[in-house]
């Protein structure tokens, strides 16, 4: 019993000095999840009709909705900066619990945070751009011009898009089996765990967009990982203020 009040005065003496940033971070994760949940409308919305199958419709669609589009593709980049203090605050917490677990995972949802921002929304913004020239072109030859400089990022696209979803998914899995034996309810874990599954599985749906179920998977993966980060990010900023002051 005294081993056992010994390691968790420790613990709790390990991430006092932590607790600015968990209860920053708790915020955080609650203003993503609000990003996350908007951005799924968005996307949805703005591909509403399905995929473009070559990258002259996809600047047609694009032309349409700019400002949709950008929108969508500048929130997600916003939600990526709102992680990345989580992220390590994550890390403080779980490493106690499983140290292997708690790096890999934040290692992967790291990655993700960067690599969505500078790989696959910054390709997103940049067909965006494209597709007000394409459409402001006054002659073919102009539009074809555009069609070709977006080509590489059109076929790109998707691929990024699974690396985003797949990588990004697979460390929270992480985090979660981390979680089930933690500070943070099992159900929590559990919880994530389901989302996490999702994403992953939805991950395949761009490249494999003849199969529904994944599409599915991919769409509600989104809002239901919202819904996790809610309930993480209020359990985090009360492990903060549960701390107390530094």
């Amino acid at each position: 019993m005294e081993h056992s009040q010994g390691k968790v005065s420790s613990r709790d003496a390990a991430g006092r000095s932590w607790t600015g940033l968990f209860r920053v971070s708790g915020v955080l994760l609650i203003l993503t999840a609000a990003v996350w949940f908007v951005v799924s409308r968005t996307a949805s919305l703005l591909y509403a009709g399905g995929y473009p199958g070559d990258p002259a419709s996809y600047l047609q669609l694009i032309a349409q909705h700019q400002q949709l589009a950008a929108a969508t593709w500048s929130l997600w980049i916003v939600a990526d900066f709102l992680l990345i203090a989580p992220t390590v605050a994550l890390y403080i917490v779980l490493r106690q619990y499983n140290m292997t677990l708690a790096l890999l995972g934040s290692l992967l949802a790291m990655f993700f945070n960067v690599y969505d921002v500078c790989v696959t929304e910054l390709n997103s913004l940049t067909l965006v751009s494209l597709s007000h020239g394409y459409a402001a072109a006054t002659s073919e030859a102009s539009r074809a011009g555009f069609v070709a400089a977006a080509t590489y990022g059109y076929y790109a696209l998707p691929i990024q898009t699974v690396l985003s979803f797949a990588v990004g998914s697979l460390g929270y899995l992480l985090w979660c089996a981390a979680m089930a034996k933690s500070v943070f309810p099992r159900w929590l874990a559990i919880f994530g765990a389901i989302a996490s599954l999702a994403g992953l599985l939805g991950s395949g749906s761009p490249i494999l967009p003849s199969t529904p179920i994944l599409g599915l998977l991919q769409y509600i993966c989104v809002p239901l990982m919202a819904l996790w980060f809610i309930v993480v990010g209020v359990r985090l900023f009360r492990l903060g203020r549960s701390l107390g002051p530094t």
